[in-house]
């Protein structure tokens, strides 16, 4: 009994220090850009050491902690069975409150997506932003009354094309009008494949 208090200490514990860490990367990344923060400046703020800070993550893993939790934030959820949002509507607004985030600072923006092309294991959180958002997506459309098998596809391919939107906004070939444009295209594409 007294070590599970123990952990349930420890694990709170844990719990509140990366939260601190992640607020005070938040902060700074905002204030000075993800080149002029540094890991001893995350910890100042955060008011722990640097091997708090660093077990928690480095610099590009803080980062990716703080989009992750500024998206699932953001996430809508699916219109229910019978709503007056449409399929397309649904499915092209999905992703605007996240090209929003990312258009609010592009300097963070393109760090984080460098991140995510890198393909470290601290980045699994977008595995379950694709699982939630194939849930949502597929959701939508089966509601709009797409067969199940037809939606879970063209959920796919709706986050599909949002990451290659995401990778061409890091490379700079594209800009965050031109992204949400996009997305409503493959989003009217993806639902016309039923009518057809």
């Amino acid at each position: 009994m007294f070590a599970e208090r123990v952990q349930s200490t420890r694990a709170e514990q844990k719990r509140r220090t990366t939260a601190r860490v992640t607020e005070a990367a938040a902060r700074l990344f905002r204030e000075h850009g993800f080149s002029g923060t540094t890991v001893r400046q995350i910890a100042a703020e955060a008011g722990v050491s640097v091997g708090a800070v660093m077990a928690v993550g480095d610099k590009e893993s803080l980062l990716s902690l703080v989009y992750d939790e500024a998206i699932a934030a953001r996430i809508p959820a699916p219109p229910a069975a019978g709503s007056t949002t449409s399929a397309v509507g649904y499915l092209s607004r999905y992703f605007a409150p996240f090209l929003d985030l990312f258009a609010d600072n592009e300097e963070l923006a393109r760090a984080y997506f460098r991140a995510l092309s890198r393909g470290r294991p601290e980045n699994a959180a977008l595995g379950g932003l694709r699982t939630l958002t194939e849930s949502y997506l597929t959701a939508a459309m089966v509601n709009a009354g797409m067969p199940d098998d037809r939606a879970r596809l063209g959920a796919q391919v709706m986050f599909a094309g949002y990451l290659g939107e995401l990778m061409l906004l890091a490379a700079g070939t594209t800009d965050f009008r031109q992204a949400a444009t996009r997305i409503r295209q493959t989003a009217e594409f993806v639902t016309a494949q039923e009518r057809s």
